[in-house]
C-alpha cells in the first residue's frame, strides 16, 4: 500500500528553441491577456478590446503577466511553500529485515529471521520549530512577489515617460524645422537682394543644422525607448512596433503629496521590509529549533524475531545524547538572527534616505518647472508681440519666426523639466511604493 501511493515521474523537458519562439510569438492581441488584467485590477477603462491607446494602467498589468521576473517570484514562492509540507512532515517510519543463518544441529532449521520498527519521536517541539522556520522563509518569498511587482510596474512606468517625453520633444522638433526652412528661406533672399550680409545666412543654417541633428537624435531615442518599454512588459519589440500608446498629461503631478503617509508606508508597509521581517522571524526559528536539539529524540525499535521455532519479541530504545550541548550550531543561530537584525536595519535606514532625497528632489525639480514655465510665458509674450508688429508692417517676418523659434526651445526646455519632475515624483513613489 505504501508502495502504490508513491507519485510517479513526469518528465518536463527544457527546449531552448521553443522558448525562444513562444517569446517571438508573444504580443498584445494575446488570448488570456483581457481575462489577466481584469483578475489583476489593471482592466482597460474603456470597454473596448484592445485598449486605443494603450496607457499605463494597461501596459502595467500587460507586464504583470508577461514579465518573466514575476514568474520567477512566483515559481520561487510555490518552492518555498512546498518546503513548507516537507518541514512539517513527521520523519518516516523505518524497516529493518534481519536474516541470520547458523549451523545448528540436526533437525533444526539454520535460519534465523527478524524484523524490527525504527520509529523517531522528535522532542522539544523541533517539528514545530522546523515548521516555523519553513513558513516564516515561505512569507518571505510571497512578499518577494509583490516587492518585484512594484519593481516591474516602476520601471514600466520609467519607460513610458522616456517614450512620452520623446515623442512631445519630436513633435516640437519637427514645428521647430519647419520654422527653420521658412526663416532660412526668407534670409537666403535678403542675401540675394542684397538686403542683410551673408553672415546672417550662415548663423541661421548653423542653427538650423544644430536642430537638425537634434531631430535625428529625437528620433534615435524615441526608437529605442519604445524597444525599452517592449523590454520592461516582457514583450519583444516588434509587438510594439505598430501599437498607439500613450503616457497621458505629462502635467498630472502632484502638487503636495503627505509626507506623513509617505514615511509611514515606506518604513512600515513595504513588501521589502516586510519579507525581511519574515526573514528575521526564520532565523528566531531556526534558533529555537537549534535549542531544541539539545534534548535528544526518541528512537523506539520494536521488532519480532523467529529463531528456530521461538518467537521473541523485543523493544529496543535509543537517545542520540548531544554530548557537547549543540553549542556550535546555537551560536551560529544567533550569529544569523543578528546579521538577520542588521539587514533590516539597513535597509530601513536606506529607504529613509531614498525617501528624503526623492522629496528634496521632487520639491526642487517642482521650483525649476515653475521657473521654465515663467520663461515660456515670456517667450510667447514676445512671440505675440513680435506678430503684432509683422501684422502692423513695423517689422519684417525675420522678427517673427525668431520668436517663434525661441518659443520652441522653451517647449523643449519644459518637456525637459516635466519628464524630470515626473521621474522624481516615480522615484518618490518608489521610495514608498505607493501611488501618487
Amino acid at each position: 500500500m505504501v508502495f502504490t501511493a508513491c507519485q510517479t515521474y513526469l518528465a518536463k523537458p527544457l527546449d531552448p528553441q521553443s522558448t525562444a519562439v513562444g517569446f517571438s510569438n508573444r504580443s498584445l492581441d494575446d488570448s488570456g491577456l483581457r481575462a489577466a488584467l481584469a483578475s489583476s485590477g489593471y482592466s482597460p477603462a474603456s470597454k473596448s478590446w484592445p485598449p486605443s491607446p494603450w496607457r499605463l494602467r494597461e501596459l502595467q498589468g500587460t507586464a504583470l503577466h508577461f514579465h518573466p521576473d514575476i514568474a520567477v517570484a512566483k515559481a520561487q514562492a510555490a518552492s518555498s511553500l512546498a518546503a513548507v509540507t516537507t518541514a512539517d512532515s513527521a520523519p518516516n517510519l523505518g524497516l529493518n529485515f534481519n536474516p541470520e543463518r547458523g549451523s545448528p544441529g540436526a533437525g533444526i532449521s539454520p535460519w534465523v529471521l527478524g524484523f524490527s520498527l525504527d520509529y523517531t519521536i522528535e522532542t522539544a517541539g523541533k517539528r514545530t520549530q522546523r515548521t516555523r522556520q519553513a513558513r516564516a522563509t515561505a512569507n518571505a518569498t510571497v512578499l518577494g512577489i509583490s516587492d518585484k511587482a512594484w519593481t516591474v510596474v516602476s520601471a514600466v512606468r520609467s519607460s513610458l515617460l522616456e517614450l512620452e517625453a520623446n515623442t512631445k520633444r519630436l513633435e516640437v522638433l519637427e514645428s521647430q524645422r519647419e520654422n527653420d526652412e521658412t526663416l532660412v528661406a526668407i534670409v537666403a533672399k535678403k542675401v540675394q537682394a542684397g538686403e542683410s550680409p551673408r553672415t546672417d545666412l550662415g548663423i541661421y543654417q548653423t542653427q538650423q543644422s544644430r536642430n537638425l541633428v537634434d531631430l535625428a537624435d529625437g528620433r534615435s531615442k524615441s526608437d529605442a525607448a519604445r524597444a525599452k518599454l517592449a523590454d520592461a512588459i516582457g514583450l519583444p519589440a516588434s509587438a510594439l512596433r505598430s501599437a498607439k500608446i500613450s503616457f497621458g498629461p505629462l502635467d498630472g503631478l502632484t502638487e503636495n503629496p503627505n509626507t506623513a503617509s509617505l514615511r509611514k508606508a515606506a518604513l512600515l508597509r513595504r513588501p521589502e521590509l516586510l519579507g525581511l521581517l519574515e526573514t528575521y522571524a526564520a532565523t528566531d526559528a531556526a534558533l529555537r529549533l537549534e535549542i531544541a536539539k539539545q534534548y535528544p529524540d526518541v528512537r523506539l525499535n520494536p521488532g519480532y524475531t523467529f529463531d528456530q521455532g521461538q518467537k521473541k519479541w523485543a523493544l529496543g530504545i535509543g537517545l542520540t545524547l548531544p554530548i557537547d550541548r549543540n553549542i556550535g550550531p546555537i551560536r551560529e543561530a544567533i550569529a544569523k538572527r543578528d546579521e538577520a537584525a542588521a539587514i533590516f536595519e539597513r535597509a530601513q535606514i536606506r529607504i529613509r534616505g531614498e525617501l528624503d532625497q526623492a522629496l528634496a528632489a521632487y520639491k526642487a525639480d517642482r521650483a525649476r518647472l515653475r521657473a521654465v514655465d515663467q520663461l515660456l510665458a515670456n517667450q510667447q509674450l514676445q512671440l505675440n508681440q513680435a506678430q503684432k508688429l509683422s501684422k502692423a508692417g513695423e517689422a519684417d517676418h525675420i522678427g517673427e519666426l525668431t520668436a517663434r523659434s525661441l518659443v520652441f526651445q522653451a517647449q523643449l526646455a519644459r518637456i525637459d523639466a516635466l519628464l524630470q519632475a515626473q521621474q522624481s515624483l516615480g522615484k518618490l513613489e518608489d521610495s514608498a511604493q505607493m501611488n501618487l
